[in-house]
């Protein structure tokens, strides 16, 4: 063998020795990342919670060294971590995991360990970073349309709004999850969501319908073998919900059963809330020691995991019960830094929960100038929630829900019926088998009249099958007739029978797709009537009738606004109740010269138009509008793309109502080049210039908001 041989032959054996070294090391390293793994496991197992923190820090900063570390250990891992509450720790985890796939571009991982860190975040009150990775996740999802995962962000998304108090926000999510995982027929899931569902309820103080969804949940879940862990959280609320009812030893017995699933299960959050709830009933029923013992134990788990909800509950037991134990001092302690976290997470409505703590305290303690301090608070608080939430839209989402829950129960029934008919047949068959071997050595006779009664007994089965599947069949069509007229119900204002925001938003995106279509196939044709044209209507000085002639009084012009915005405006136009007294009217297919005509039409009708609302004689009102092109400006995103209409009609008609109102102001059009003279509209929207119209003397004339305040 020559020179060049041998080298080459080196040369192979050296990168074979070098492979054979690295394939060691990485086996090497993973089997110290699977016993690091499982060392920190049996550390949270055995409620070593310091120590399986410290571990699994150190674990990760091993890994982070590695240029390319195991990123499904670490999800593995910082789920477990989740699950056991180790919140903080879990997050650094997951955010590490998600770096790693984010390099990889495995955008299925990706999304998971988006969902996972969405949990995380709601658990620590994050919840804008919550919602921030639920959305992200969202979108990875509709790029893979992958309607599993969009079912389990939308349960997600619908508990961070709930755990914010925000009703309406949550129902929606938890309505579109709960039909996925119905039609899915995934039991684990669909009980879930009703929990979370029911659990929404209770925030409207509706606990006989939210008992009803937690018993409906747990009537699934006993149709297999089922998930001990959410068997046992469901029973808690269940005993929750018979606590308030005043049935307390029934609470006792109901909550116990979930402590025992949640201890077996070692479900160390599941055990916490067991507690609480368990020591509130036993406080309720006169053993203070015991049950204060129970929360206390809860409260120290709760603030060790930082786990935000845990802690409010906590409070939330510990203040009522020291309340109750004429401990008014000490109550306030927990009572104020309660409404202190719940202002941090913008809850209204634990704030208000909190807030009344304080005031049954003050008052105990005859604090009278603190009390009235904190009735005012109450009061804005009240109104400021009754205005957030829209009534008519929450109680639409909830017959919707209701549709989904009895379909499902209508499911389970028809299955029911269907294997009661199985299992009847069956039986019938086995029995006339047996006669028929019995009795075959005996008499024939007895045989034939056997296999005679079989075939009459299969003929009168498949005609009730029949009969019960056309029953079935017309309950699925009134089950359908009905979602529609639910449908059409949640998507109009009970008040004035105007389309409500949620019509808006349904719709608004098709139609803007089909305007920007036409507006560029006719780029050199601004005539052509392809524009969208967005008016926001005001009533002047609305609050006053109110004040004057009542709420009903207000109400009827309300009612009257809304015949004459129907008169104004075409049948083809989108007519909005925006919300209180505030209208928006979006004219498709129109153009936007006519813009001036359509809003002093519109002001001119109202101004005109005498209101009768029970006095001797009618009283008259006025309206303010701003208006614009929708959308003002080139943009191709939906969402930038309303949001900025919305602000620049919004702006119009502050200028208008600061001008004298009775009037309008709007753009029309937004120039490409840079305007000499700019408005202070275009200096805030960032516009090279516009052509602005109004109704007062000229634009000179307006009074806009900054220039105003200023």
């Amino acid at each position: 063998m020559g020179h060049k041989g041998k080298s080459a032959q080196f040369a192979l054996f050296s990168f074979l020795f070098f492979f054979l070294s690295l394939m060691s090391t990485w086996a090497y390293a993973q089997r110290v990342v699977d016993d690091d793994i499982a060392s920190i496991k049996s550390l949270l197992s055995n409620r070593q919670f310091e120590r399986a923190e410290k571990s699994a820090m150190l674990l990760l900063e091993r890994a982070l060294q590695q240029q390319n570390y195991p990123a499904d250990e670490l999800l593995g891992l910082g789920k477990t971590l989740k699950k056991a509450s180790r919140f903080a720790v879990a997050k650094s985890m997951l955010t590490a995991t998600l770096e790693q796939y984010t390099a990889q571009a495995n955008l299925e991982k990706m999304s998971l360990t988006l969902l996972s860190l969405a949990s995380v975040e709601r658990h620590l009150a994050n919840y804008a970073a919550a919602m921030a990775y639920a959305q992200r996740a969202m979108s990875l999802a509709h790029l893979e349309r992958n309607e599993a995962l969009k079912a389990k962000l939308n349960l997600e998304i619908g508990v961070i709004h709930q755990m914010q108090g925000d009703v309406e926000s949550a129902l929606s999510p938890l309505k579109d999850a709960l039909g996925f995982f119905r039609v899915a027929r995934d039991i684990q899931q669909t009980s879930a969501t009703l929990v979370h569902i029911a659990d929404t309820y209770r925030l409207l103080n509706e606990t006989a319908l939210s008992r009803t969804y937690y018993e409906d949940a747990l009537t699934l879940l006993s149709t297999e073998d089922s998930n001990s862990i959410l068997i046992g959280t469901i029973k808690i609320r269940i005993g929750n919900a018979q606590k308030e009812e005043g049935f307390f030893d029934n609470a006792v017995a109901t909550i116990s059963e979930g402590l025992n699933l949640l201890l077996a299960a070692d479900n160390k959050k599941g055990v916490a809330e067991a507690q609480i709830a368990l020591g509130e009933t036993l406080i309720a029923m006169g053993n203070s020691s015991k049950g204060f013992a129970l929360i206390q134990e809860a409260m120290a788990f709760a603030q060790s995991s930082a786990n935000t909800v845990l802690i409010k509950q906590a409070r939330l037991a510990l203040a009522q019960a020291l309340i109750d134990e004429n401990n008014f001092e000490q109550a306030l302690v927990y009572a104020r830094e309660g409404t202190a976290d719940a202002r941090k997470e913008k809850d209204i409505r634990s704030q208000l929960t909190f807030l009344s703590l304080q005031l049954s305290a003050y008052v105990s303690l005859n604090e009278f100038k603190k009390a009235l301090d904190i009735q005012a608070v109450i009061q804005q608080l009240r109104e400021l929630l009754l205005n957030s939430q829209n009534k008519s839209a929450i109680e639409g989402l909830q017959a919707e829900i209701e549709l989904v829950r009895q379909s499902t129960a209508f499911e389970q029934l028809k299955e029911s019926k269907q294997l009661a008919l199985a299992q009847a047949e069956r039986e019938n068959l086995s029995t006339t088998l047996f006669w028929s071997l019995t009795l075959a050595g005996i008499l024939s006779l007895f045989l034939i009249w056997s296999r005679y009664r079989q075939r009459q007994e299969t003929v009168l089965l498949a005609r009730e099958v029949k009969q019960q599947t056309l029953a079935l069949q017309q309950k699925n069509d009134e089950l359908k007739r009905a979602y529609s007229v639910l449908e059409e119900v949640s998507l109009r204002d009970r008040l004035t029978g105007l389309y409500n925001r949620h019509y808006l938003e349904s719709h608004l995106p098709g139609e803007l797709r089909r305007s920007q279509f036409a507006a560029k196939q006719n780029t050199n044709n601004k005539t052509n009537n392809s524009d969208l044209l967005c008016l926001l209507i005001d009533i002047d000085f609305f609050k006053r009738i109110n004040d004057d002639y009542g709420h009903i009084a207000g109400d009827e012009v309300l009612a009257g606004f809304a015949k004459i915005l129907k008169d104004a405006f075409r049948q083809t136009d989108l007519i909005i109740r925006w919300g209180g007294e505030e209208f928006l009217v979006v004219c498709r297919q129109s153009n936007r010269e006519d813009l001036p005509k359509l809003a002093e039409r519109c002001r001119e009708m109202v101004a005109s138009t005498p209101f009768d609302i029970g006095l001797t004689s009618p009283i008259y009102i006025t309206c303010s509008i701003g208006f614009s092109l929708l959308p003002p400006n080139h943009m191709e995103d939906f969402e930038v793309l309303w949001e900025q209409t919305f602000e620049v009609i919004d702006y119009a008609l502050y200028a208008t109502k600061l001008s004298g109102r009775n009037g309008w102001v709007g753009v029309i059009e937004i120039h490409d080049e840079i305007s000499v003279h700019q408005t202070p509209l275009d200096a805030k929207f960032k516009f090279p210039g516009s052509r602005i119209a109004t109704s007062f003397n000229n634009v000179a004339s307006i009074k806009w908001p900054e220039i105003h305040e200023e």
